[in-house]
């Protein structure tokens, strides 16, 4: 009897990983991908111990941190480069948490677990858009673009804040989404040499400059490399993409950032001056869903699909990560050969609504409360006028003076999914 096939749309970082879960538990995988060829872009992603334990599960943990360099550090500062408060926390991570908390670079990432897709003969057709889902009683049909269609049993959503599979789904429960809202944040984000001026401690941390208005975070994603987002304010709506700078727009972006950041200490503007690639994006929200809304009989939610998230606290491809996880530990197990094979078949379509409302009751309230939590840290990030710049530095501050609660911060986030 042939293995239920699972149609996973979207092949950024939880399509491949559920992909290659799935297959293990007895179940044909195809993943479907908007773009015509996934290649170079974005800038980077942190990966803490959470998501990295889940990479493990694939095989695919020891090739990230080798690309990478671990972070031993925390550093928070004001923007002329005065210490709020640090910590070696990180360098504890992988003796806490059996991973280490790395950051790399997304084509880097992206090209990996394709190359995991294919070592495993997991099909993946890229260039197919999806236009709209019809579940029947026992299959689901996916429509993409050029009349394409794949029928499966079950199908899962990977495809991120825009989601078609989000809105075809909520569709079929009679909710209209609308599009994602602008939150009035942008991001610019670029990959540079590490400066050779970074002192030992700051070149393995993940560091963090408060300005007037402005927040610029950076962190290494090799040996010789780091990767820096800042994030400003700006009242004209930034679409949501990935596109890179070409050459002269880098060169044009360096000079703009650099007036910007005028207030910020040489380091953290030499980062921006010699930058290889620069992109630019805005951040966008959308309304949380509840449990029952992440699902539907054969169609499910994943990651910014089901609770897309802000930057801010690192925990975007985390969560997903963590989503990959606990949904493959609800979907029944079949082993072909096994004498009860037949019978487990059988059972799977009925199941499936089931094995949904435990993961997305297990997943909402975790992924709802981080949402609200990224959210607002972002503001807090980027306040403007000195009086709020001087309040909320000393909040900082005052949060690094108890090193127990930051220890309780990280553990709280890091512990999951196993």
């Amino acid at each position: 009897m042939a293995a239920p096939v699972v149609l996973i749309i979207g092949c950024g970082i939880a399509g491949p990983v559920l992909a290659v879960l799935f297959q293990r538990k007895g179940y044909r995988p195809i993943v479907f991908e908007k773009v015509q060829e996934l290649g170079d872009a974005g800038a980077s992603l942190m990966l803490m111990p959470n998501g990295m334990k889940v990479l493990d599960l694939v095989g695919l943990s020891d090739e990230v941190t080798q690309e990478s360099l671990p972070l031993t550090g925390l550093w928070d500062g004001v923007s002329p480069g005065e210490t709020l408060g640090q910590t070696g926390l990180p360098a504890t991570f992988t003796a806490n948490y059996g991973q280490p908390a790395v950051g790399i670079k997304r084509t880097s990432i992206n090209l990996m677990l394709k190359k995991r897709l294919m070592s495993m003969d997991i099909e993946l057709h890229e260039g197919w858009k999806l236009e709209s889902i019809k579940e029947n009683e026992d299959s689901v049909v996916a429509t993409f673009d050029a009349g394409r269609t794949a029928t499966g049993s079950f199908l899962v959503g990977c495809d991120g804040i825009k989601a078609a599979t989000r809105r075809e789904m909520l569709a079929m429960q009679g909710i209209s989404t609308g599009m994602p809202t602008f939150t009035g944040l942008v991001q610019v984000a670029g990959i540079s040499p590490t400066p050779p001026s970074f002192d030992a401690f700051r070149r393995g941390s993940l560091c963090n400059w408060y300005g007037d208005g402005k927040h610029m975070i950076a962190y290494p994603i090799s040996p010789t490399h780091t990767s820096w987002a800042i994030t400003l304010r700006e009242s004209s709506e930034q679409e949501e993409t990935w596109r890179l700078f070409d050459p002269a727009e880098i060169e044009v972006q360096r000079e703009r950032l650099a007036r910007q950041l005028a207030e910020f200490e040489p380091i953290a503007l030499g980062l921006i001056r010699t930058a290889s690639r620069i992109i630019k994006f805005g951040l966008f929200d959308r309304e949380a869903l509840n449990p029952e809304q992440w699902y539907s009989n054969r169609c499910v939610l994943v990651g910014d699909a089901a609770h897309p998230t802000s930057p801010h606290l690192g925990q975007g491809a985390n969560q997903a990560l963590e989503d990959c996880y606990h949904l493959a530990q609800y979907i029944p197990l079949l082993e072909p050969g096994c004498g009860d094979y037949a019978e487990k078949l059988k059972c799977v379509s009925s199941s499936l609504p089931g094995c949904f409302k435990a993961y997305a009751e297990k997943r909402q309230p975790r992924t709802s409360a981080l949402v609200r939590e990224a959210r607002a840290l972002g503001e807090r990030r980027v306040v403007v006028t000195p009086a709020l710049c001087q309040e909320r530095d000393a909040a900082i501050a005052a949060a690094w003076s108890n090193p127990g609660a930051v220890r309780m911060k990280y553990e709280r986030l890091l512990k999951e999914p196993f």
